[in-house]
């Protein structure tokens, strides 16, 4: 129930990577795929260039999860580059990543510092301040 008091959601999080097009790439297709959406509002969730890279930017969260940190990740584009790297700082914790790590997320997320990570990706900040923005909107 939204709160309108009708079943169409208030607002949508429409996540997907970069994949290495650009954050403003990824925003224009998400917003040609939805067109005018005057019942709810759409904020993109788009890390960039890949999810892999938000969950190990606080390797003090890592380490609270996993007993070790892992290095902070540089700013590339390389297809499955953040991929292994999860995996890797993972596998290097002594934990078997079924998934590659991503069934982690929930965790790390929980344990960072989303200030921190914000100033460390602008990506993140870019999804977290236009969420901020929306919610702030709803406020009396």
């Amino acid at each position: 129930m939204s709160r309108r008091g009708n079943p169409a959601p208030d607002l949508i999080i429409a996540a997907t990577d970069a994949n290495c097009t650009g954050l403003n790439n990824r925003i224009k297709e998400i917003n040609d795929a939805s067109g005018s959406t005057p019942f709810f509002t759409i904020v993109p969730a788009i890390p960039d260039p890949h999810i892999e890279r938000w969950l190990l930017l606080d390797g003090a969260a890592f380490r609270r999860v996993f007993g070790r940190g892992c290095d902070a990740p540089d700013q590339k584009c390389s297809r499955d580059l953040y991929k292994q790297r999860l995996t890797d700082a993972v596998l290097a914790a002594g934990t078997e990543p079924i998934l590659g790590g991503i069934e982690f997320a929930e965790e790390i997320v929980r344990e960072m510092d989303i200030e921190r990570a914000k100033q460390a990706d602008h990506s993140l900040s870019s999804f977290l301040e236009n969420l901020n923005d929306q919610f702030r909107q709803w406020m009396p």
